[in-house]
């Protein structure tokens, strides 16, 4: 079964539509929800998982606005596009629009299983990466902390140097070494063992 764009939401007033009796559009696959920084990565590893060029990969930051669904054939679920947060030439409004764009979709969708947090391995996590960890750990949802780029660590001792300052940043949070995936879209044995995961 090959991956397939299935629709957009881009408005709440969408939602009723789209969700009924825990169905998305009648589909009742389980539903996988990535979101990240903007720049983290996240079209990027959708279409390396999903082994499709079908998110849209953009330089500009903040671009995904909206939460776009794909069908991820050979699993058989649901990956759910969530739209980038932090970009810092995004009106205090529009960041409002966000937060209640997530709340009505967390609330409407009582099939999602997971959220993949994505951070960038080589800056993460931000001040904004650790008020996204919190709103969405505030829905009750299981979360799943993703380190992206993992490659561009230049060598073993700055990948134990970001690790540990990471760790440091989550320990409030009581996530530990082992709530960590390092993944990086160059690397087919991280991006294996995170499908497994996904399965």
């Amino acid at each position: 079964m090959a991956s397939e764009y299935i629709i957009t939401l881009a408005d709440i007033a969408q939602i009723p539509g789209l969700f009924k009796n825990g169905f998305l559009q009648g589909r009742a696959e389980p539903r996988i929800a990535f979101v990240g920084r903007s720049n983290v990565g996240k079209s990027s590893l959708i279409n390396a998982l999903l082994e499709e060029r079908i998110a849209r990969v953009s330089a500009t930051p903040g671009k995904t606005k909206a939460i776009h669904f794909f069908l991820w054939g050979t699993h058989k679920k649901i990956v759910a596009d969530l739209p980038g947060y932090g970009f810092a030439r995004v009106a205090k409004d529009e960041q409002k629009t966000w937060a209640r764009l997530m709340d009505s979709y967390f609330h409407a969708d009582s099939r999602l299983e997971v959220v993949m947090i994505l951070f960038d391995s080589r800056h993460g996590p931000t001040d904004q990466d650790l008020e996204a960890l919190e709103f969405f750990a505030s829905k009750g949802t299981p979360i799943q902390i993703v380190l992206t780029k993992v490659d561009q660590l230049k060598n073993q001792s700055e990948r134990a140097k970001r690790k540990k300052e990471i760790l440091q940043a989550l320990a409030p949070y009581e996530i530990g070494e082992e709530d960590l995936f390092w993944v990086s879209v160059k690397d087919r044995n991280t991006l294996h063992q995170l499908r497994g995961m996904l399965k």
